[in-house]
């Protein structure tokens, strides 16, 4: 018969290996699931869950989609324990689902419809949008019920034709949500992005040729006025640094960004096409 105490410092000498192997190669996520199982077999529940929500991480940014089916089966062990994280979590993987769906649709060679091939032509990257989403609820500002409520949203109007960028923003404000203010504040205060309104702002002739009106219409990014040969931009997700970082490359500028209102945002937006059109 096995010796329960031998037994547990194989256990615990086997967490230590894999945790050093974590430290070298943080998302090898064989380590990981193997982690998970340690922790689950020691009753150690809280630890079993943190590796769990650390594989959904690393699906919802693009690896190891097999790991998809893995998760499926072991996050309902812990809905009692956990039900609300659970229940975030389970509709970020339904948003992982999604876009695989999505990119298996959009892989699959098809005849064009040329009286729609310019809509097919932009897709819709809800990405940096998602992981705004999960940040507001991790971070206390979003209910899960809202979360859920705002994944869903999101899901919804990637797939229409829209004349305005997909957002967090516009999707809070849509649905009438009541603390715009402390969301915007919140936002402002943690990734240091200034907030300004541009409804008192004139937009200039130059600003019509200064990003192409499509960053504008899809993207989430708008710019409003010159600091000299600087280019400054009102953005609805301030985290999102990639897009900053193109536009700097589209536009041969250096780019200040600022947050602004979604609704704030469609004004100025409907304000620059009139200008595009003019040009």
């Amino acid at each position: 018969m096995e010796d329960p105490q031998q037994s547990n410092e194989a256990l615990a000498d086997s967490i230590a290996m894999l945790e050093q192997i974590l430290e070298v190669m943080p998302q090898d996520t064989d380590a990981i699931k193997a982690l998970y199982r340690a922790h689950f077999n020691r009753g150690n529940l809280e630890r079993a869950f943190e590796h769990l929500n650390s594989l959904v991480s690393i699906v919802s940014s693009g690896g190891e989609p097999d790991t998809l089916l893995f998760l499926q089966s072991e996050l309902p062990q812990f809905e009692e324990v956990y039900p609300s994280e659970v229940a975030a979590q389970v509709a970020r993987l339904r948003m992982v689902e999604f876009s695989i769906g999505k990119n298996e649709e959009t892989s699959t060679p098809s005849k064009p419809d040329s009286s729609s091939s310019e809509k097919n032509s932009v897709e819709v990257d809800i990405s940096e949008e998602l992981a705004l989403a999960w940040r507001l609820y991790e971070e206390n500002q979003l209910s899960q019920e809202e979360y859920s409520s705002v994944l869903h949203d999101l899901t919804e109007v990637s797939s229409k034709e829209l004349d305005v960028p997909v957002s967090v923003l516009h999707v809070l404000n849509d649905r009438g949500f009541t603390q715009m203010t402390r969301i915007l504040n919140y936002l402002s205060t943690r990734s240091g992005i200034p907030f300004i309104s541009l409804a008192n702002i004139e937009l200039g002739d130059k600003i019509a040729s200064a990003l192409p009106l499509d960053i504008s219409a899809h993207d989430g990014a708008l710019p409003f006025s010159f600091l000299e040969n600087d280019l400054l931009i009102g953005v609805l997700n301030p985290f999102n640094n990639m897009l900053v970082d193109r536009i700097e490359t589209e536009c041969g500028r250096r780019c200040h960004t600022y947050l602004v209102e979604p609704e704030d945002y469609d004004s100025a937006l409907h304000k620059l096409r009139i200008l595009v059109e003019e040009s």
